[in-house]
């Protein structure tokens, strides 16, 4: 059943438990703060909740504003639930800040997991954040107008595993669940697969670089056997386990000849067990095993496997980029020079695979939609395009950042120098000042992004043959014209890389390396290098509330710093310096 927390101040809210000294520590503190700035916040967001419960039926819930605030400090200060129940059960000053008895204020493990549950599943973590956002810019006077962005990498909880240790993780899972399931099975498996999977987990994956490509090839045997006698296993055939080991072979082995694929046995070598267990005595199947040569499976090399290869079976979402393996955690942030402070204004999670390219548009259509669009946004390059700052500048938006690689014909005309008219597509004159004969749209039909959209310029060909520049210009000479085409995109970045190289644009964009002072906050003092959590949706949903925390945590910051040095003018000191402000 729905309760709203009760917003009503008491008049008396410690009822004489605490004396002068401690009500005036607790004043200090960020249980004052809380009671006066958060709690308002997130009793307006509550209400979003009640839509979950029943408003007569069942037993009444734990205060949602009293769930929320404890998952924010939890990703503020990077505890787990233990935690933060115990900082419940002993802080005053959570006492203090929500103003309830100990029994309404106590939590336990089951009840903040059930929360996260109910979050997750309808997707509002990026809601609270958006709403958290707003409330403290305008509280605060916050000016959204410029904002940079940046990625940053991000583990979740997972081992980092060699291709073998995920070969050997792949099977010993399959293995035991086969066990559980169908032991009659499990026991007419070779025996190999006992010395090698069952015995000691891990273990065969444990060996020195001289044998790892030995026993990379025999686990890669021992898949292929697994997946050929049980794919139309009546039990296994539907399990999560052999959807991973047919993945994992799929992404790393190939079959070489296709006549070899029908049922085969592979059979355990003496000199193929482990180094330290000797041949079983009961062995049945002392065959000799296939050597590289006779055995159809082939193990790719690494540069013929996708970046989305499986790399451990604990958390199929993670992917292998050029950063290594694991997610890319992309935020946006304020950075005027006027904010008192800057907060995040957007956070998001993808695959380590996944460019940074591909992600500008994206967090301005969702600024856009937040009533949190800037006129300038700030990102290196890799979130710098010609495509990107197309596409930007159709929504109304500057994206600032410099091109990444370097003009590898620097001799060449660029479509920089040629003169262009304000609506910055339609070309007045070339370098040589000759104006254009004709220009007309290239597209057939109307391209899908204003990116795309390419033009056709026409010039005199007798006077493109005469000039001097044309072994140098961008012009084609064709029969009867010259013509230049050229893409608003690739204008854009002609432009761009141009501009980049003014001591005005370096200046201006140099506000930019402020929001990695974030990414290392939040890596530091918050957790975020590595989470405790496995899966895409988990790890979205705590990256948005470390944001949320970041958020809180700078206007908790700020507050107390304008008490303080609000005290020390009335003192007659020197205020202190603004440490709050990015």
């Amino acid at each position: 059943m729905y309760k709203p927390t009760p917003l009503q101040a008491k008049l008396f809210p410690c009822d004489d438990k605490y004396n002068d000294k401690e009500i005036a520590d607790l004043q200090k503190s960020w249980a004052e703060i809380t009671k006066t700035k958060i709690l308002p916040f997130l009793g307006d967001l509550e209400n979003e909740f009640a839509c979950f419960y029943s408003k007569t039926m069942g037993r009444p819930i734990k205060y949602i504003s009293l769930l929320t605030f404890l998952h924010i400090f939890k990703e503020m200060y990077d505890k787990t639930d233990e935690e933060i129940i115990a900082d419940v059960q002993f802080d005053k000053r959570y006492e203090y800040a929500f103003e309830l008895p100990y029994d309404q204020l106590k939590v336990c493990q089951k009840t903040l997991h059930n929360y996260r549950t109910l979050i997750r599943r309808n997707q509002l973590a990026r809601n609270i954040l958006t709403r958290a956002a707003n409330y403290i810019a305008k509280a605060f006077n916050i000016d959204t107008s410029a904002q940079r962005l940046d990625s940053t990498h991000i583990i979740s909880n997972m081992a980092r595993l060699s291709r073998l240790g995920l070969f050997v993780r792949v099977i010993e899972n399959f293995l035991h669940k086969l066990k559980k399931l169908d032991s009659e099975a499990f026991d007419e498996l070779p025996s190999r697969f006992t010395e090698r999977y069952g015995k000691r987990r891990g273990y065969f994956a444990d060996t020195r670089s001289k044998k790892a490509k030995h026993r990379l090839g025999e686990a890669a045997n021992d898949m292929y056997d697994l997946v050929d006698r049980f794919s139309g296993h009546e039990k296994m055939a539907s399990q999560k386990v052999t959807e991973l080991l047919k993945r994992v072979f799929n992404e790393h082995c190939t079959i070489a000849k296709a006549e070899d694929t029908s049922t085969i046995s592979i059979e355990v070598a003496d000199d193929a067990l482990s180094d330290s267990e000797p041949p079983s005595e009961n062995a049945q199947e002392p065959l000799v095993q296939p050597t590289a040569e006779d055995s159809p499976v082939k193990i790719k090399k690494p540069g013929e496997m996708p970046s989305r290869t499986l790399q451990n079976p604990s958390d199929e979402d993670v992917t292998c980029g050029y950063k290594g393996a694991g997610y890319e955690a992309t935020f946006s942030e304020t950075c005027s020079e006027k904010n008192p402070f800057q907060i995040i204004t957007h956070a998001q999670t993808d695959p380590s695979d996944v460019s940074d390219q591909h992600k500008t548009v994206r967090a301005m259509d969702e600024l856009e939609a937040n009533q949190m669009k800037p006129k300038e946004f700030f990102g290196d390059g890799g979130f710098t395009s010609g495509e990107n700052i197309v596409e930007c500048a159709e929504r109304g938006v500057d994206l600032q950042g410099n091109l990444v690689g370097v003009d590898k014909e620097p001799e060449k005309i660029k479509l920089a120098d040629f003169v262009f008219a304000a609506d910055a597509v339609t070309m007045k004159e070339c370098p040589a000042g000759q104006t254009p004969v004709a220009q007309k749209s290239e597209n057939a039909r109307q391209p899908k992004s204003a990116s795309k959209q390419a033009y056709l310029v026409s010039f005199d060909l007798e006077r493109c043959k005469r000039c001097q520049l044309v072994e140098k210009c961008l012009v084609k000479l064709q029969k009867k014209k010259a013509v230049v085409r050229f893409s608003r995109a690739q204008l854009a970045s002609s432009l761009r890389r141009r501009d980049q190289e003014t001591k005005d644009f370096k200046e201006r964009n140099n506000i930019r390396a402020g929001i990695e002072a974030t990414n290392s906050e939040m890596k530091r003092s918050q957790g975020l290098r590595r989470l405790r959590v496995r899966g895409q949706p988990r790890v979205d949903q705590t990256v948005i509330f470390k944001a949320i925390a970041c958020n809180f945590k700078r206007m908790i910051k700020y507050v107390q710093l304008v008490e303080k040095n609000a005290l020390q003018v009335e003192n007659g000191n020197q205020p202190a310096a603004n440490l709050a402000k990015c």
